[in-house]
């Protein structure tokens, strides 16, 4: 039988030719990618790949190569890792299985940087937002203000392609003014700028009423003040403790309902003061009290002199000192209090004084806080006094006793013998309504056919009881 014949094995194709690696483009920049081929390899062997720097000193390790059936390094495609800086660099690529080598020179370039304000103006104690490119590989990019020294604003981290972005980049609170933003990466070292402009404040103030009725709840809305500042409100001027305190938002605004009561005020022009602790703003905000509108009534409209009067009101200002006054003179007749609420309930009772012709009279109350003035009138009565007797005659020692009307309320009336110069027999005080009821009883003394007189016109004759 013939002998099988032997299964033929693959034999690799002899290397030809030198070994080498080709960059398509040596000079790059940072973030860039490298593309490279080669060949004189071993074919379908797998090539190490390194970077290596200008003293041969291995500085990244790449993913190994697979090398093509005719021994050629295709062309292969790479971001460059992070680590390689800028400067000469080389390419190093062995072959695992023939040992065959080749190095090829790149240069890495850096260049300057580009950055994209949002706002190229912004108030202090405010933010902006920026995008970046052009910075090396996940590098720190500070941001700095008007210079390059001290204290960077923020510090950001580009990505693997030396791209940054970020938002709410702080301000500080500073002068207004054009001043250079400066973004510095800390492995590339190459500052850019950009020319930004810091906004003043201009805070204002807006009431809610303008117009306020006495005691009423004031609110106010703010705007453009520092963020964050604390703002006091005075009421008059900048002086004491303030009414309230408050706090502008991240914005620097505030907005308060129903913040205070105010105080007593006499009606007319006001004004509260907003003070902001940071920005120095104090702004003025005007506004006018309107006057009070009280009432008044009493407890009675019309009497005779000597009649008690008093008042009854309300919608005057709490607590207040307020002054009763009569006639065209303003004559005072009385000073009392309002209550808490600014409500009085029969205060100031005064008697008509006697000797008020009768008609008209005009009533005043003045307030000294509310400086509110309002006036009655009053029904002066005719001051006609008149008595009666039990009995009108009769023989001596008769017992009478007697009856008046029309005296002026609260007044003594005085009972006298024949005349006003006579003996004094009796004394009372008449009622409010100026009335005497049965004063006493007395036994008249006389001769017959006297005529006795009683103050106030009423005589009392003794006569013979036949007569």
């Amino acid at each position: 039988m013939p002998s099988p014949s032997p299964v033929p094995t693959a034999t690799p194709l002899a290397i030809s030719g030198p070994t080498f690696v080709l960059i398509r483009a040596p000079d790059i920049t940072a973030g860039a990618r490298l593309n490279f081929q080669g060949q004189g390899f071993l074919a379908g062997e797998q090539a190490a790949v390194s970077i290596e720097d200008a003293q041969g000193a291995v500085e990244a390790s790449l993913d190994p190569a697979t090398i093509s059936r005719d021994g050629n390094l295709d062309e292969v495609s790479i971001v460059l890792p992070d680590g390689i800086g800028r400067g000469d660099h080389m390419l190093h690529v062995s072959g695992a299985t023939s040992g065959r080598t080749a190095r090829a020179k790149f240069t890495v370039r850096i260049i300057t940087p580009k950055i994209s304000l949002d706002t190229y103006s912004a108030k202090s104690n405010h933010t902006f937002g920026f995008s970046g490119s052009g910075f090396a590989p996940r590098e720190q990019v500070d941001v700095r203000l008007g210079g390059l020294g001290g204290a960077p604003l923020a510090s950001f981290q580009s990505d693997a392609q030396g791209d940054v972005t970020a938002q709410d980049v702080p301000l500080p609170l500073i002068q207004a003014g054009d001043y250079l933003l400066y973004f510095v990466g800390e492995q590339s070292q190459t500052p850019v700028s950009v020319g930004f402009n810091v906004q003043g404040f201009s805070p204002w103030v807006v009431l809610d009423t303008y117009s306020a009725a006495p005691y009423s709840m004031m609110g106010f809305t703010g705007q453009d003040f520092v963020p964050g500042e604390e703002v006091e409100v005075y009421l008059g001027r900048r002086s004491g403790k303030p009414l309230i305190r408050l706090a502008a938002d991240v914005n620097g605004q505030f907005a308060v309902k129903n913040a205070f009561n105010l105080p007593d005020l006499a009606h007319g022009d006001q004004q509260l003061l907003f003070v902001g602790h940071q920005s120095g703003a104090e702004i003025t905000a005007k506004f006018v009290v309107l006057p009070f509108s009280p009432s008044l009534q009493l407890t009675n409209y019309a009497g005779r002199p000597g009649t008690l009067i008093a008042f009854t009101g309300d919608g005057w200002a709490r607590g207040e000192t307020l002054h009763a006054y009569i006639g065209e003179g303003r004559n005072q007749v009385a000073t009392f209090q309002a209550d808490v609420t600014g409500a009085f309930n029969a205060a100031g009772g005064f008697r008509l004084p006697i000797g008020t012709i009768a008609g008209g009279v005009p009533l005043a109350i003045r307030g000294d806080t509310s400086q509110a003035e309002v006036t009655l009138w009053y029904q002066a009565l005719e001051l006609k006094p008149s008595a009666e007797l039990t009995a009108y005659k009769g023989p001596p020692g008769t017992v009478v006793s007697f009856t008046g009307r029309s005296f002026a309320g609260g007044e003594r009336v005085r009972v006298h013998l024949r005349d006003r110069g006579g003996p004094e027999l009796a004394s009372t005080v008449a009622s409010e309504d100026g009335s005497i009821e049965h004063v006493s009883s007395y036994p008249i003394d006389g001769n017959w056919g006297d005529d006795i007189h009683f103050e106030g016109a009423t005589d009392f004759k003794i006569a013979n009881p036949g007569n």
